[in-house]
């Protein structure tokens, strides 16, 4: 009787034995689908490794970002102003040239004496720049690579003009109301958030020659061309090779130090940006030397000369003055003493936006800009002849020449590193 139970008790353990086997081989099938599976514990902790690298990646950028708009680059020989309201970049930090310190007590003589740009911050290149095949259907990637120093395009279908970069314009109908005392405030709303803009050689667009349709005009006219600054003989093609080459490498360098700076004032003999000083126009642009052209091309080749990296400001540029600025700069203010006299340079201390001085009075500015095939793009508001029309500082009209004498017109210069 004992054996019996002791056999019993022995085929007990066995099947024990086999079951246990048996669950063990299911357990670990189980878990190694777990672990091995496509969501398995394996590939979900090797995902979430990768998402915390991106996330680092991301916030690396992100901060890179931020240190860029809180503490912008400084060009050589130049510093920042120490005055209050003057050294933030939200409200308009303002770069002195020279290496003496801008306080308080040498505020005004240093207005009055020294070169001032105004830093304008870009957070995306893709606000102000795009490949010529941007359209709504298909919008612009752009990526700038800094170890290589390249900016393209990196959407797929815009293979093939992936460096042909050129300017995002964000242009919008005038719409126009008369205040109580009957004065005309040409304004509009400007959505920056779009993204459809098509390069269009019929309207605003740039880079872009101005040559007229039979041409061999403006910029076809190689006397034009070296007012400009180009070399003799210099043909419409040559210039737009040039234009293409400058746009691409202030592109760049607004992608890869987050901004440019623009001059706080418009542009004054030698390419000055002083208060107080005479602003020159397309009737006495530098007449003292060879650009003396009294036209748009005798103000470019001004600012021109003056830096290798400055420049005549681009529209592209203009609309991010504008952006930085806000609300106030496509709204036209009636409480501005603007007069219908052209004056110096800053002498309106209510004309000023963000540190930058008379964006909407004094004179119209010309951009590098093409309307269409004929005229130079202008911005801003100005005077003149303009006894109750009030143009805001985002006022954006192609109706000049660019070889037409012109008082209302000057322009302003904008400084890249």
């Amino acid at each position: 009787m004992r054996k019996q139970e002791r056999r019993e008790e022995k085929g007990i353990t066995l099947v024990a034995l086999v079951v246990t086997i048996i669950v063990l081989i299911i357990l670990a099938g189980v878990t190694l689908n777990i672990v091995l599976d496509n969501d398995g514990i394996i590939n979900k902790a090797k995902q979430a490794a990768d998402d915390y690298e991106n996330a680092q990646k991301e916030e690396q950028e992100l901060l890179g970002q931020i240190e860029k708009y809180l503490n912008p680059p400084i060009p050589d020989g130049y510093v920042v102003s120490s005055v209050p309201g003057e050294n933030i970049v939200s409200s308009g930090l303002v770069i002195y040239e020279g290496d003496e310190p801008v306080t308080e007590e040498n505020h005004e003589e240093s207005m009055l004496n020294r070169n001032q740009y105004v830093w304008i911050p870009v957070d995306d290149i893709n606000s102000m720049v795009m490949c010529s095949s941007n359209t709504g259907e298909s919008i612009c990637n752009l990526v700038y690579d800094e170890e290589t120093n390249t900016l393209e395009c990196t959407n797929p279908e815009h293979a093939s003009t992936a460096t042909d970069l050129v300017g995002r314009l964000y242009v919008i109908g005038y719409k126009t109301t008369t205040d109580n005392e009957g004065n005309n405030i040409y304004s509009n709303d400007i959505d920056f958030i779009k993204r459809d803009q098509i390069y269009d050689t019929s309207s605003y667009h740039e880079p872009a020659t101005v040559t007229g349709e039979d041409g061999i005009s403006y910029d076809g006219d190689s006397s034009n061309l070296k007012i400009a600054g180009m070399p003799e003989g210099s043909t419409a093609d040559d210039f737009l090779t040039q234009l293409k080459s400058d746009f691409t490498t202030m592109a760049k360098s607004v992608a890869k130090n987050g901004g440019f700076y623009i001059s706080r004032y418009e542009v004054g003999a030698n390419g000055d940006s002083k208060k107080n000083q005479k602003v020159l126009t397309a009737t006495n642009s530098d007449g003292s030397d060879y650009l003396g052209a009294n036209t748009w091309y005798g103000l470019y080749g001004t600012i021109r000369k003056i830096d290798e990296n400055k420049q005549m400001i681009w529209g592209c540029q203009y609309d991010q003055v504008i952006k930085f600025i806000g609300e106030e700069a496509q709204t036209g203010h009636t409480d501005r003493n603007l007069t219908t006299e052209f004056i110096l340079s800053g002498q309106n201390p209510l004309d000023k936006m963000k540190n930058i001085y008379d964006l909407e009075g004094n004179h119209y500015e010309w951009t590098v800009e093409a309307s269409n095939f004929d005229h130079r793009s202008d911005r801003g508001g100005g005077r003149g002849y303009l006894n109750s029309n009030i143009y805001r500082a985002s006022s954006h009209r192609g109706s000049y020449y660019p070889n037409q004498i012109a008082t209302v017109y000057t322009s302003r210069s904008i400084f890249y590193l």
